[in-house]
């Protein structure tokens, strides 16, 4: 997934439409430092969702290496008779950590866009986008900007609560692994996803003794699909599984944010664009 180009398309050409905008006491630009100002914040949160998407890239490039690990390990020569089954499962905290890097800059991004609204509303001055959104829970608030926000208000609360936890008072750990079943020489090849959970993270005991007792419920998979593999006469098969209720796959989770998030930073500035560089209405 390499999406930044468009974003980047959006926002040089909005770039491009406020350098030609003038200089008033009465529109949001007063002075040259104002359009400097207004750039950089823009530019500050496009270098965030780019360090989102960095993350992002490298936890699809975990995933593969995972996968290739695990079918070339599992190679060798299958015999005709018996029957076997080998799994390998062990913690794999460099997710976690993509993760966790991912969730601050998304988060600091959508944070930095939302500072860039506070030149088209007078005596709002906006930090992070918690501002915004407990606006928007004033039915009399309206506009292009408080619109944008309440549209969306249901992703931004969801990725702002899971950050909070996730990077402030949870550090869940992270698993893959795989199993290798040999039938009467035929092998299937099941890769474990790496889950996390849909909603913020559960506390989980991380000692000694339950590492040692509990197995993580980070390797409990349900579901599955097969893609056959014909480079062996058409008797290997790869077997995904899908995750549990309640969790998903890492790299479904961080492909759904960005994707909102792009909608959203899209929608944002053709809001902005049409107010033409003057202050937003704060009530109809």
């Amino acid at each position: 997934m390499e999406p930044v180009e468009p974003v980047f398309k959006i926002l040089d050409e909005y770039i491009d439409k406020f350098n030609n905008a003038p200089f008033s006491q009465t529109g949001i630009f007063k002075n040259p430092r104002d359009k400097e100002h207004y750039e950089t914040i823009f530019m500050y949160s496009f270098r965030k969702y780019r360090a989102a998407v960095y993350h992002y890239n490298h936890v699809s490039k975990f995933l593969k290496d995972h996968e290739e690990f695990a079918q070339t390990t599992s190679s060798r020569d299958i015999g005709k008779d018996g029957a076997y089954t080998v799994n390998l499962s062990y913690t794999a905290d460099h997710y976690a950590f993509e993760l966790s890097a991912f969730l601050e800059s998304l988060k600091s991004s959508i944070d930095f866009l939302a500072s860039s609204c506070s030149f088209h509303l007078p005596g709002i001055k906006c930090r992070s986008i918690s501002t915004l959104m407990k606006l928007v829970k004033d039915e009399d608030k309206r506009g292009p900007i408080f619109d944008e926000v309440r549209e969306n208000l249901e992703w931004l609360e969801g990725l702002r609560t899971y950050r909070h936890h996730f990077v402030h008072y949870r550090m869940n750990s992270t698993s893959c692994g795989y199993e290798r079943q040999v039938i009467n020489g035929v092998q299937k090849i099941i890769i474990y996803p790496v889950i996390i959970p849909e909603s913020p993270p559960p506390y989980i005991p991380d000692t000694r003794e339950n590492r040692a007792v509990e197995k993580s419920p980070f390797l409990k998979y349900s579901g599955g699909y097969i893609k056959i593999k014909n480079d062996n006469g058409g008797d290997n098969s790869l077997l995904k599984f899908y995750p549990p209720p309640g969790y998903v796959a890492i790299e479904d989770f961080m492909e759904l944010y960005l994707n909102l998030y792009e909608k959203f930073f899209t929608e944002l500035i053709h809001a902005l664009s049409d107010l033409d560089f003057k202050n937003s209405p704060l009530s109809k």
